[in-house]
This record gives C-alpha cells, sequence and structure tokens, in this order.
C-alpha cells in the first residue's frame, strides 16, 4: 500500500508511520490480496522470480511466503522506513531468498529487463497526484522487468467507502476551512484507468481487470477509530489540541453513518471496500 512520495522532501507520511502502517490500513490492503494470490493464472513456485513492487512493510510477501517459503522475492519500495519495516518482516520470520531495493516504482533502474516471473503492485500503483504520468511510468517498468509469459498484478481503489467519515469529520471541525485530504489522478478509480494503462505499457490484449469486495476491518468499534486516528499527520495535522479534542467523537459518529459500515454480532466491525485487479501477461 506504499505511495509514491518526493523525494525531496525529509521524510514523507509512509517513510514516518511506515512501523504502524499496517494497524493504519486497518487490513484493507491484506484483505484484496489475500483473494487475488489464491488463484493466479500463472501459479507461483519454487521456481518462481517475483517483484513485491511497492512492498510496503511486505504484506504481500507474507502471503506468497506462506504459501510457498522458497520463492525468491524482491521487495522494492520508495520509503526506506517501509525497506526497513519489510526487512524486520524478513528476519522475523526467517524468509530466504529475499531482497530488497528502495525503488521508485516509476523508474526501477537498478532491475534488469526480463527478470521476473510475477510482478504484484498491491495500491502502489504511482497514486501521486502530483504527477499524472506516474501509473503510465509504473506500467512501463512493470512491463519491462517481467519475464516474457510472466504475470503482473495491479491493484487500485474503485471505492473505499469511508472517504466521507473522514471529509465530514473535517468539515464539522473547521466549517469555514479548506479539509485536508487525498488529491487524484483524475479518472484514477476507474477501472478502464488501470486497464488502459497496462494495455499501453505492452501488454495489447493479454490484460483483464475485475471487481474484488474487502475492506478494513478491527476486532472492534474503539480499535477501528484508533487505527483511522493514526491518519492525523495526513488529514489533521495543524489541529489545535480542542480541534483534535474533537476529532475521535465526530469521526466515530460520522463512521456510523456509512452505508459500507458493518458491525458484527461479535463485536468486530469493518468498512467494506471495493479494489480493481488488473493482470498482464507477456508474450
Amino acid at each position: 500500500m506504499a505511495a509514491i512520495s518526493s523525494t525531496t522532501t525529509p521524510r514523507t507520511f509512509h517513510d514516518a508511520n511506515a512501523h504502524k502502517y499496517d494497524r493504519m490500513a486497518s487490513g484493507c490492503t491484506a484483505s484484496i490480496a489475500e483473494q487475488f494470490l489464491k488463484n493466479l493464472p500463472v501459479p507461483i513456485t519454487e521456481e518462481s522470480i517475483v517483484l513485491d513492487n511497492a512492498c510496503g512493510t511486505g504484506l504481500v510477501s507474507q502471503f506468497l511466503k506462506d504459501a510457498c517459503p522458497s520463492v525468491h522475492i524482491t521487495g522494492a519500495d520508495l520509503a526506506s522506513g517501509m525497506i526497513e519495516a519489510y526487512e524486520g518482516r524478513a528476519k522475523r520470520n526467517s524468509w530466504t531468498r529475499t531482497s530488497t531495493s528502495q525503488l521508485d516504482c516509476r523508474d526501477l533502474h537498478t532491475l534488469e529487463d526480463n527478470t521476473f516471473t510475477h510482478v504484484i503492485t498491491n495500491f502502489g500503483f504511482a497514486p501521486d497526484a502530483s504527477d499524472p504520468g506516474g501509473p503510465s511510468k509504473a506500467a512501463r517498468e512493470m512491463y519491462r522487468v517481467l519475464k516474457p509469459g510472466g504475470l503482473c498484478i495491479v491493484t487500485t481503489w474503485a471505492e473505499r467507502n469511508f472517504d466521507p467519515a473522514i471529509i465530514n469529520t473535517s468539515l464539522t471541525i473547521r466549517p469555514d476551512k479548506p479539509h485536508g485530504y487525498w488529491e487524484s489522478i483524475p479518472n484514477y478509480h476507474k477501472g478502464h484507468f488501470l486497464l488502459r494503462e497496462l494495455e499501453d505499457a505492452g501488454f495489447g490484449y493479454n490484460c483483464s481487470i475485475s471487481a474484488v469486495k474487502g475492506g478494513l476491518s478491527a476486532i472492534s468499534f474503539d480499535q477501528l477509530v484508533d487505527n483511522m486516528l493514526e491518519f492525523k499527520d495526513m488529514f489533521w495535522k495543524d489541529y489545535s489540541e480542542d480541534e483534535w479534542g474533537r476529532v475521535r467523537g465526530v469521526l466515530g459518529t460520522e463512521l456510523r453513518k456509512l452505508e459500507a459500515f458493518k458491525e458484527k454480532g461479535d463485536g468486530s466491525v469493518g468498512v467494506e471496500m471495493i479494489a480493481w485487479v488488473g493482470m498482464g501477461w507477456k508474450v
């Protein structure tokens, strides 16, 4: 889930928050990866060579290693904090045949052409609004480093569904001030956008797209709110002490208003989300 960040800033949000990013994500990116990895049209075996692109803390690699411990994986991410978190996960789990590279997914310059049997980019498809051409660059790089016969998998969010809770919380507390939120590349959330990027990168007609349901999840409502409050530096960074003190209550109210909010009998909660899963085969 690690997004593109600028190398001109001392520490990006994803870099600074890598140590708690899995908690912040509340399982949403993992919920999608777990599904598309189960039935890949090109199976991952011990002979596979995988690029976990924009790898974040290594959630995708964790699924792969659990299923096939001897698979060779390179984890690449622009944020040094994410690379550190990935390496920590690899060490704790005694992974072998694993390496890392600090790389921007738009420029995988240290990786050679036709290297990987699988390139997986789970919610790191160059979503930087300041670089509208970023997804095209990233898709071309994925195609370049993929071996003939290899499989590329890319995911993007179609419907995050929790956006109104964040926006309305900000507007409730600061009705007369602009609210901070993610800027988006036009049509980035559309399926045809992802499909076109894969087609134009070189996959042509050898690509497909499907919608997959997943979402945020937590064992309790309080935990879900706590997880989302970890985004303070992204959405409520300059709030006064009084304003910040109101965020928890307002955010909780707004979350319960969401049509996608679900609460189960055991007290666990979630927000349903929908992702696009794009796949391309290099011939």
